[in-house]
C-alpha cells in the first residue's frame, strides 16, 4: 500500500506541467562546474555553476541521470555527468591507475548509449571524450576549484544542458531500464508484468540516516533468501515503479519541502490522491503558525500569510467542531491523504507509522486533539494551537545554554514521537509514556507550565474519560485536585512573605504530588508562618483561600497514582493562574 501511494504520487507529479520532480531514470544531483562545447567537441567556457550560501560556495541542486544502484567501491560512471576522476580523468586521491579505468569506463558508456542515437549534444560529447587528454586540464578555467567536483556538459548553440535534452534523455531511459532489471516477473506495485529492479534506489533526506542514502525496502542476507532469490527478486517490484516510489520519497523529503517535518527521531511527509489546496496547509495542521504571525503579517520563510491567516481559520472550525469546507469551499473535506513516518535503522529506513485518511477526518481528529488540550493560557505569548514538535519537546530535559533554558531534543524517547503522531491521526488514546515522561520532567526540574498541563489534562480527558476544566473549578472535590490547589496557596503565602529565591515547589512538589501525607502538615506549618508574618500583604486573604480549599479534604491521602498526580499539577496550575489574573478593571 504504501509503494502503490507513493507510485500514483509520482505519476501524478510528473504528469504536472513544469513539474519538478525528477524523469525517469533521473535524480537530484549536486553539481559544480559545466563544461561548455563547440559541435566539434572543443571546451568553450567553463561556467560556475555553485551558489552562495552564507559565506560557502555549495554545488547546484540539479535534475540529472541517476544509477539505479549505490556506487561504493566498484567503477561505474553516471551518464553526461559525473567527478572529475570519470569525466577528464583527473582527480586529487592520488590513484593514477584507478583513475585512468574510470576514466575509460565513463567514454565506453558514452559510446555504448550514445550509438544509434542522432543528437548534437551527443556527437559533440563523443567528439570532446575521443580527441581529451587529462594533460589538457591544466589549461581549463577554474581548474583548480573544478578538480574533484561534479561537472556536466552543455552545447554552446543550446541553453539547455546536454542531459536535458529530449533525445539524450530518451536514450538514458533505455539503458537504465537495462541497468535496473534483468529479471521478468509480477510487479508487486502495478500488478502487471516487467522487468523487476534487483536493487531499489536510495532515499537520501530523512534525518538521523546516513548522508549517502538508506533503503526502504532491501534484502541482505542468506537468511533473508527465499527460493533461490536474493536480493530484491524476494518481494518483486518492476524497475519503473522502484524508481517512481523512491524518487517520489526522496522529492517529499528533500530540503525545503513543505511536505515534511521532524518529530522527535521521525521524519514524517505526507501527500494527496491528486491535486488539492489541502495539500499545502496539511503541514499547518502538524506546525501550526503562532497567533503572532497572523495578527501582525510576521510569518517564518515558509509561511505564506494568507494560508496562515487561513489555516488559523481551519483551526478555529475545527477545535468548535464546524466542517472545513464553511472555511473555504476549496478545501475538499474527501480527499485523500497519505501520511507516512520514517526513522533511520542503520543503512535502512523503518516505518514508524503510516496513516490513510481524508483531509476532513484529519482536521476533526486535529481539532479534537486541541479541544482536549485546552486549557487557561498562562502568558500572552502561549500558542493556541501548539505545534506536535512542541508538544513532544515538553518531555525532553532541559539544559543551560547562553541563550537561557532550552530542551535537550536528542534526548526525548526515540518511540515517543510515532506513537503521539498515531494517536492524534487515528483519534486513539495517546501512548501512557507521554503522561509519565511529563510527570517524570516536572518532578525533575520543577517547571509547571502551559503546554505540560495542557498534555496532562489531554491525556486525563482522553484515556480516562474525565471532564477537567479549563481554568480554576472551585467546586471540584477531588482530594489530589484540591491538594494541587493547596499547594499552589502554600507557594503564594511563601512568596509574599519571603521573596525566596527558590520556593517549596522547587523542593517539595514531587513529593507532595505523590505522598501528600507525609509532607503537606510540614507544609502547612510553614506555610502559617508565612501568613502570620508582617510582610505578608495578602496574608489574611491567602489564609482564608488555603481555608476553603482544607474544608473539602477530610483525610490527607498517603499516596496519590499517577492519574491523581496528574490532577494534582492541574489544581496547582489552575489555583496558580487565579492567583495571578490580571482582574477586571471594572
Amino acid at each position: 500500500m504504501i509503494l502503490q501511494a507513493l507510485n500514483g504520487y509520482y505519476e501524478r507529479k510528473a504528469a504536472e506541467p513544469g513539474s519538478d520532480i525528477p524523469p525517469y531514470g533521473f535524480g537530484v544531483q549536486r553539481i559544480s562546474i559545466c563544461l561548455v562545447l563547440s559541435e566539434g567537441g572543443e571546451v568553450i567556457a567553463t561556467v560556475d555553476l555553485r551558489e552562495i550560501q552564507g559565506k560557502k560556495h555549495v554545488p547546484r541542486a540539479l535534475n540529472a541521470p541517476m544509477l539505479p544502484f549505490k556506487r561504493a567501491v566498484g567503477i561505474a560512471p553516471n551518464f553526461t555527468w559525473d567527478n572529475t576522476g570519470y569525466v577528464l580523468g583527473v582527480d586529487g586521491k592520488g590513484k593514477a591507475e584507478r583513475t585512468q579505468k574510470t576514466h575509460e569506463s565513463f567514454k565506453e558508456l558514452h559510446r555504448k548509449v550514445s550509438r544509434g542515437v542522432d543528437d548534437a549534444g551527443l556527437r559533440a560529447l563523443s567528439r570532446f571524450l575521443d580527441s581529451w587528454t587529462p594533460d589538457r586540464f591544466s589549461s581549463l578555467s577554474q581548474s583548480e576549484e573544478m578538480l574533484d567536483t561534479n561537472v556536466v556538459f552543455r552545447l554552446e548553440s543550446d541553453l539547455r544542458f546536454l542531459h536535458e535534452r529530449p533525445a539524450v534523455q530518451q536514450a538514458w531511459a533505455q539503458e537504465y531500464r537495462r541497468l535496473a532489471g534483468t529479471h521478468e516477473g509480477i510487479c508487486l506495485v502495478t500488478g502487471r508484468e516487467a522487468l523487476v529492479a534487483s536493487l531499489h534506489p536510495d532515499i537520501s533526506g530523512v534525518s538521523g540516516a546516513q548522508s549517502s542514502g538508506a533503503l526502504l525496502v532491501s534484502f541482505n542476507l542468506p537468511a533473508f533468501r527465499s527460493y533461490g532469490k536474493e536480493q530484491s527478486l524476494n518481494a518483486p517490484v518492476g524497475e519503473r515503479a522502484a524508481f517512481a516510489y523512491t524518487t517520489a520519497l526522496n522529492f517529499l523529503v528533500r530540503n525545503g519541502s513543505r511536505q515534511k517535518i521532524r518529530l522527535g527521531d521521525a521524519t514524517t511527509v505526507f501527500w494527496a490522491e491528486r491535486s488539492t489546496p489541502a495539500e499545502d496547509l496539511l503541514a499547518f495542521l502538524f506546525d501550526p503558525p503562532t497567533e503572532g504571525a497572523a495578527k501582525t503579517g510576521e510569518s517564518s520563510p515558509s509561511e505564506d500569510q494568507t494560508a496562515t491567516a487561513l489555516i488559523r481559520e481551519v483551526l478555529s472550525a475545527a477545535k468548535a467542531g464546524r466542517p472545513i469546507d464553511e472555511v473555504d469551499p476549496a478545501l475538499e473535506p474527501d480527499v485523500r491523504f497519505y501520511i507516512l513516518g520514517l526513522s533511520p535503522n542503520n543503512a535502512r529506513l523503518a516505518v514508524r507509522f503510516w496513516n490513510v485518511s481524508t483531509f476532513g477526518k484529519l482536521v476533526e481528529r486535529v481539532g479534537q486533539h486541541f479541544r482536549d488540550m485546552g486549557v487557561e493560557r498562562q502568558f500572552e505569548g502561549d500558542p493556541e494551537f501548539p505545534s506536535l514538535r512542541r508538544v513532544i519537546l515538553e518531555t525532553a530535559p532541559t539544559k543551560k545554554t547562553i541563550r537561557g533554558i532550552e530542551r535537550d531534543a536528542k534526548k526525548i524517547p526515540p518511540l515517543l514521537a510515532g506513537a503521539v503522531t498515531r494517536a492524534l491521526l487515528a483519534g486513539s488514546p495517546y501512548p501512557r509514556g507521554l503522561f509519565t515522561e511529563v510527570l517524570g520532567r516536572i518532578r525533575a526540574d520543577h517547571i509547571v507550565n502551559y503546554l505540560r498541563t495542557a498534555i496532562l489534562k489531554a491525556y486525563l480527558v482522553r484515556n480516562h474519560q474525565m471532564e477537567v476544566p479549563m481554568s480554576l473549578d472551585v467546586e471540584r472535590s477531588e482530594p489530589a485536585y484540591r491538594l494541587g490547589r493547596l499547594f499552589a496557596l502554600l507557594e503564594k503565602a511563601q512568596k509574599d512573605a519571603t521573596n525566596p529565591t527558590a520556593t517549596i515547589r522547587d523542593r517539595y512538589f514531587g513529593a507532595a504530588s505523590s505522598t501528600p501525607a507525609a509532607v503537606f502538615p510540614q507544609l502547612l506549618r510553614l506555610g502559617q508562618h508565612h501568613i502570620s508574618n508582617p510582610k505578608a500583604e495578602y496574608g489574611g486573604y491567602t489564609d482564608k483561600l488555603i481555608a476553603e480549599v482544607m474544608d473539602g479534604i477530610d483525610e490527607l491521602p498517603k499516596h496519590l497514582s499517577l492519574e491523581e498526580q496528574g490532577l494534582f499539577t492541574l489544581g496547582y496550575y489552575h489555583q496558580r493562574n487565579a492567583l495571578y489574573r490580571k482582574g477586571d478593571k471594572e
